[in-house]
């Protein structure tokens, strides 16, 4: 089964004092990629949930999102930063020296400072904690990946529909190569003729010439390693594993053979057909690109 990179997940749990939500979501991106937020109190739990996230993804940028609220936990003392308030009063005091200022520094004017006084919060057990956090970051990451297979089987289809055409154009392409092949020779020949008319021919050597020409212009290997690469690309949808970059690679093989069919043709329908290839060929790869 296929599976997108893109996706969203979500999961929840309030259960007594405890209210806890876990988002996660993933973007296209050629390797395996995390952004990870939590509670600074949590902070240490972030490897944990890397290896739940690493053990479910193979590719994409995944983002997650953890808000833990434990009305048990409680608040400790406040703090003072005596520190950074020598430094605001000090930094005060040049100001107003600097700049002829009046007045006071009163206490109104140091409550408000960034980070100086903070509440301490009791350090919560992260092993207990993680013991409710794994599970629901486990729905989350189910979430996740039900849509990114969901969006996988959307775009398995598109690619179905994509080499079904690209299978009839490269029979429409064999039947004209076919219908040409045989005028190649009598064109060839009558040329030939037309160029050496006062000189001797020896017809056997004129035969063995004229097959190899045509043979230079001869795309039966190319459209066999084309069907081949385009049931590769088939094989490699069933794979029960990370096939995006499988699948750019086939692309890249398809379009070389796609090349080699168009510059040996000499034909206006043969080499219209082969931008209509590449069109779907183009379109394959957008896809192929969302594809983990």
């Amino acid at each position: 089964m296929i599976s997108s990179m893109t996706g969203f997940g979500r999961a929840e749990k309030t259960e007594n004092d405890i209210k806890l939500t876990v988002e996660v979501s993933s973007v296209n991106n050629r390797f395996l990629e995390f952004q990870i937020r939590l509670p600074k109190n949590l902070a240490e739990l972030e490897p944990r949930i890397k290896r739940l996230l690493s053990a479910r993804l193979n590719r994409g940028k995944i983002y997650l999102n953890l808000t833990y609220d434990n009305d048990n936990s409680g608040d400790g003392p406040l703090r003072l930063d005596m520190k950074k308030a020598d430094f605001y009063y000090s930094f005060l005091k040049d100001l107003k020296t600097r700049y002829n200022l009046g007045g006071e520094i009163t206490l109104d004017q140091f409550v408000n400072l960034p980070d100086l006084i903070t509440v301490q919060t009791n350090q919560p057990d992260l092993d207990k904690t993680w013991e409710i956090i794994e599970p629901v970051c486990q729905q989350a990451i189910d979430n996740l990946c039900k849509m990114r297979q969901e969006e996988g089987d959307s775009l398995r289809v598109d690619f179905e529909n994509r080499l079904n055409l690209i299978e009839k154009l490269l029979e429409r392409i064999e039947e004209r190569f076919t219908a040409n092949y045989i005028s190649y020779h009598e064109k060839f020949k009558k040329r030939i003729q037309e160029l050496l008319a006062e000189t001797p021919l020896d017809e056997q050597r004129l035969a063995t010439e004229i097959a190899l020409l045509a043979d230079k212009l001869d795309i039966t290997e190319e459209t066999i390693r084309l069907k081949s690469h385009i049931q590769g690309f088939r094989q490699a949808l069933d794979l029960e594993e990370a096939i995006g970059k499988k699948l750019t690679f086939i692309l890249q093989e398809m379009h070389r053979e796609t090349n080699t069919i168009g510059s040996k043709s000499a034909d206006y329908d043969i080499s219209a057909l082969v931008i209509n290839i590449k069109e779907e060929l183009e379109k394959l790869r957008e896809q192929s690109q969302n594809i983990e």
